[in-house]
């Protein structure tokens, strides 16, 4: 746990609380206040750690109704520090009067490099074939590897991403499979009922028509569940998935059942319905999943990420006291 130092101001500062300081660095706050950090939080922590704060920060540590109920009545802000904030319960904070923010597109550049480098993996099939290569049988027995792809692969100008989800994310990721010779259809909104945009592909047709699907989109009640059987059918038997958007957007037992009846040809993830995952909460840990990539939700993860958030926690909360908020959501 870190603490600093009350200032001369504190008895009408703020108490700002951090409950996982294990993800980036928390920035000096040039506002009055008392500063309690905590490396990580267990959920039967959370409650006794924030029940006197009047801001809290937040990454991945969820903050609900039982959680709300025992805060302090001064509690006036959450800051996440993420672009997503499915993890705060947002209808109990409005019925509160709790102010929430978030800080959307910090680590944009990090996750859409991660996003491409999953779907070269599983298109290259890197990681089987690293396996392969480090035990030393096949290969040599075989005096080749190549029918480990199960076909012959295509080079990107031969490919068609599709993307789900067009924020600052979705384009940088769209820049850079153009720049790699692909052909990019960004989709419409699933089910959307109002007739399709300008360059917006209908959901269902981006799915058919393309060789990669990458969903960069948020987890809210409307993208829940969105990629299931139905979704998973209407994808080419070529196809591949990637998931840098949040766990709950796909349902992980129907990929799982998609990539076993090789109705696709592959898939990766770098975000579960349940984190940190274990074997007892997801399938998509079971044995024998054929060409499925993983990454423990690291594809945020780089320098300019950081940079970007410790700047905008700062600036959002100090904004916030300020009377000035950003980023409010």
């Amino acid at each position: 746990m870190s603490l600093s130092p009350p200032p001369t101001s504190s008895i009408r500062g703020d108490r700002i609380v951090c409950l996982d300081e294990c993800y980036c660095e928390i920035p000096v706050f040039s506002i009055p206040h008392v500063y309690t950090g905590h490396h990580s939080t267990a959920p039967e922590l959370i409650a006794e750690r924030v029940k006197d704060a009047t801001i809290i920060i937040t990454t991945r540590v969820p903050i609900n109704e039982a959680t709300l109920a025992q805060c302090s009545p001064n509690l006036r802000l959450i800051a996440v520090m993420a672009a997503g904030y499915e993890i705060i319960d947002i209808d109990e904070c409005q019925k509160r009067g709790i102010k929430v923010c978030n800080i959307p597109s910090a680590s944009a550049e990090a996750v859409a490099e991660h996003a491409l480098a999953l779907y070269l993996s599983v298109k290259r099939r890197i990681v089987e074939l690293h396996m392969v290569t480090r035990e030393g049988i096949e290969w040599p027995q075989k005096k080749s590897t190549i029918h480990k792809f199960g076909g012959l692969p295509q080079t990107c100008r031969s490919q068609t991403m599709g993307i789900v989800g067009y924020g600052t994310l979705g384009k940088r990721i769209e820049a850079i499979a153009k720049a790699l010779g692909m052909s990019v259809l960004v989709a419409e909104r699933k089910n959307c009922s109002t007739p399709t945009r300008p360059n917006r592909v209908e959901f269902y047709k981006t799915l058919e028509q393309s060789s990669v699907i990458i969903l960069c989109c948020p987890l809210d009640y409307s993208t829940r569940g969105m990629i299931g059987e139905q979704e998973l059918r209407h994808m080419n038997e070529e196809a591949i998935l990637i998931n840098v958007a949040r766990g709950g957007v796909v349902e992980e037992a129907a990929l799982v059942h998609a990539l076993q009846q090789k109705w696709i040809k592959g898939a990766a993830t770098d975000v579960f319905a349940v984190e940190p995952v274990t074997k007892a909460t997801s399938p998509l840990l079971s044995d024998g999943i054929p060409n499925l990539t993983l990454s423990p939700h690291v594809a945020w993860y780089a320098d300019s990420s950081i940079e970007n958030l410790k700047q905008s926690i700062k600036e959002n909360i100090e904004s916030f006291v300020k009377g000035t908020p950003l980023n409010m959501v």
